[in-house]
């Protein structure tokens, strides 16, 4: 079986990221082991999490750790691997992203310059990891979705609930695999449990490969909508996503996604099965999955 604690029964956890998306959900996972956990952080938690220990992000002194999780952001563990250093850790995890692949050529400066953050960081954590004889594991998810709060598909549920309707381009036929934000986090909980697990890197992609303008109407079919696509040009959709970036909410928006509808984002997950039992599920969204109003 992968991932059970049982095979290390002392181990010492550290979390970085605890208040994020995945980190929210890991922690009472983490806490049910009874396994001594201590999650890294700013500010305090909104929930506290009962049998984990918050530390300040700056307060490493006098900490032993066996396993280090990170779900924070990749290009900000670089500031902490000193500190990690210290505590004698074993094994660190860490999140990536397969935008470091897909959005290298992008069209657009701010994407290629996360396709090359990604990689940078992914290069000095290998660097530092070797030249320390650390195990290290960086897992790529592809579109994460889930819980209602990812910027993936929450953002275009919110597009329908706002405007009736969804915008494609060429029809929309790129190939994507959305990945459950639960089935990523327990690849991660695998990652620190499983002996043995080379060091390297591991893609998280969905059960399902779909084309866009399915898992669009799947969308549509899980808020009981009525399917509305709006054929457009890619000039017109591209100029409309430049004028929505004015929006707080829609600031992160590329118009590069444009292009990418008809493109195919295909990543394989075998090796991530074969290690750590990853077996993510077809996309099918539950009530629980769509943003609140």
């Amino acid at each position: 079986m992968h991932g059970t604690y049982d095979k290390r029964p002392q181990l010492r956890i550290g979390i970085l990221g605890g208040s994020s998306l995945l980190g929210e959900h890991a922690l009472p996972l983490l806490a049910q082991t009874g396994l001594p956990t201590s999650a890294f952080t700013r500010s305090l938690p909104k929930v506290p999490c009962p049998g984990v220990t918050w530390r300040n992000a700056d307060d490493w002194h006098g900490l032993t750790l066996d396993t280090f999780l990170s779900f924070a952001p990749i290009w900000v563990l670089p500031d902490y691997l000193e500190r990690l250093a210290s505590t004698h850790v074993k094994r660190v995890i860490v999140l990536s992203s397969t935008s470091r692949f897909s959005k290298q050529a992008s069209p657009d400066a701010r994407e290629r310059d996360v396709a090359q953050r990604l990689i940078r960081a992914e290069e000095q954590l290998k660097q530092w990891a070797v030249e320390r004889k650390i195990e290290w594991v960086i897992l790529r998810p592809t579109m994460i979705y889930g819980f209602g709060r990812d910027k993936n598909i929450s953002q275009i549920a919110r597009f329908i609930r706002r405007f009736g309707f969804f915008p494609l381009i060429g029809g929309g036929t790129g190939l994507r695999q959305p990945v459950h934000a639960g089935d990523v986090i327990q690849a991660c909980l695998s990652a620190m449990s499983t002996p043995g697990l080379p060091s390297g890197g591991y893609n998280l992609s969905g059960g399902e490969s779909l084309p866009y303008h399915t898992m669009v109407r799947r969308i549509f079919q899980a808020m009981g909508r009525p399917e509305r696509t709006l054929p457009l040009p890619a000039q017109v959709l591209s100029r409309g996503v430049s004028i929505m970036r004015c929006l707080p909410r829609y600031r992160h928006l590329s118009s590069a996604l444009v292009g990418r509808m008809n493109q195919d984002l295909v990543f394989d997950h075998s090796p991530a099965s074969d290690w750590l039992g990853f077996a993510p599920r077809a996309f099918h969204l539950m009530g629980e999955d769509l943003p609140g109003r």
